[in-house]
């Protein structure tokens, strides 16, 4: 059995969703022309790692093949740097079909996030330019998915469904927009077939430290007919900052709240058991996970036996949708398994292995995420499958819309509780 500390600082370092995280761009240009070898050398590195560490080896022997490798190194041959090389090895990886699994350079968003997990250790480096906005791709469009609370982005009333078109009058491209002036940028954006534009600053912070201020940001108290609500959206559960603060305010703060909104929307993985205690008298009926390594030697982990006498005991509503995955995952399998919370919102994304960082040098302008072992809930895949909501609320992309139909919903069943 792992203590609790180890089995935080697992998730904290294998799990987090691999969305096209894109709102944010670098105001460090030394990075930028560090080459410390030529796109060959890497890609070699790359299948070396990769090969010998990918779960499972029957995914080993399926795709790291003498002929795929062969097939790669051709492709490798036509590029020049390592911008061109990312997309090759991506859409080789992107093919095995597993999440915690892509190469990021310096020139992709997720990258940042994982140098101040992996090299840094600090939720404030390195920093980067950006408005607090999430993206998913559609027929080549960076479509907005997630608005993070208090950044520029909400600030100016971008909104979930908005399609970025232009940053001063280019193309749009989430690096790019912002690199290396993110002051005074002029965007263009399609919302419901009417284009529209408008000036924006981007702030300069690493995404860990803009999770831990948007979820500062976030946290509000509703009044229904004199009841009180407490809300918090927990973007991440990637730094101990974070989940000190988030203990704090639900024991502070929404302690004496009639009901709580828990919204795990969005954002990244990383939380874990720490997260669920502050909702439940003690762990005896959390859930156990099973991690099965390359090999398929299974190795069943159980939580610390821990009681919490002040926690919160009102009724709750946790948000979910597309963009929970990895460790946010188990916390909704907890809440629902164990009816605490009612569910509302979307599938969650199924994005549940442990990943591995690797190529972790401050100065090397690229890092390999990877996932090295598959993982159970209390016997149960999540990978692939995710974990359904109790009361299904749709929130479609395809129409950007002034409310938000999850959190009304929520708001709706949380005042039939209390």
């Amino acid at each position: 059995m792992m203590k609790s500390k180890k089995i935080c600082s697992l998730f904290l370092t294998c799990l987090f969703q691999l969305s096209i995280f894109i709102f944010f761009s670098t105001s460090v240009l030394a990075e930028d022309t560090y080459v410390p070898a030529s796109p060959m050398q890497i890609f070699e590195n790359f299948w070396q790692e990769a090969k010998s560490k990918i779960c499972t080896i029957e995914r080993e022997k399926e795709f790291f093949t003498e002929e795929n490798y062969q097939i790669l190194k051709k492709k490798v041959k036509n590029t020049n740097n390592i911008y061109e090389l990312t997309p090759v090895i991506n859409h080789f990886l992107k093919s095995l079909q597993i999440s915690h699994t892509q190469f990021y350079d310096n020139h992709t968003i997720d990258f940042y996030m994982f140098r101040s997990m992996f090299s840094t250790r600090d939720i404030t480096l390195p920093k980067v330019n950006h408005i607090g906005t999430q993206y998913a791709i559609i027929d080549n469009n960076y479509v907005v998915r997630e608005v993070l609370d208090g950044y520029p982005a909400a600030i100016a009333g971008i909104r979930r469904g908005d399609i970025l078109l232009e940053a001063n009058g280019k193309p749009f491209h989430p690096y790019n927009a912002f690199n290396p002036n993110g002051k005074n940028i002029q965007l263009k954006l399609l919302r419901n077939q009417k284009i529209l534009s408008l000036n924006i600053d981007a702030v300069n912070e690493n995404p860990n430290n803009s999770f831990y201020k948007a979820m500062l940001h976030s946290k509000r108290v509703y009044d229904l007919k004199g009841k009180k609500i407490g809300y918090i959206h927990l973007w991440s559960g990637t730094h101990n900052t974070i989940l000190s603060m988030f203990t704090k305010i639900i024991s502070s703060e929404f302690h004496d709240k009639d009901g709580i909104i828990l919204d795990l929307r969005g954002g990244f993985g990383g939380a874990w058991y720490d997260y669920l205690d502050p909702f439940f008298p003690d762990r005896k009926n959390f859930f156990e996970y099973t991690v099965i390594d390359r090999k398929g030697k299974s190795i069943l982990n159980k939580p610390d036996l821990k009681t919490n006498p002040s926690y919160f005991s009102g009724p709750m509503v946790v948000l979910i949708n597309e963009g929970v995955r990895s460790g946010k995952e188990a916390l909704a399998y907890q809440f629902k398994k164990s009816n605490r919370a009612t569910l509302i919102g979307t599938k969650t994304k199924g994005a549940f292995s442990a990943g591995t960082g690797i190529f972790n040098e401050e100065k090397q302008p690229y890092f390999l995420f990877l996932a090295t072992a598959e993982l159970l809930l209390d016997g149960n895949k999540v990978e692939g499958f995710g974990i359904s909501p109790t009361i299904q609320i749709p929130y479609p992309l395809k129409k950007s819309t002034a409310k938000d139909p999850q959190l009304e919903a929520a708001l709706l069943e949380i005042g039939n509780k209390i």
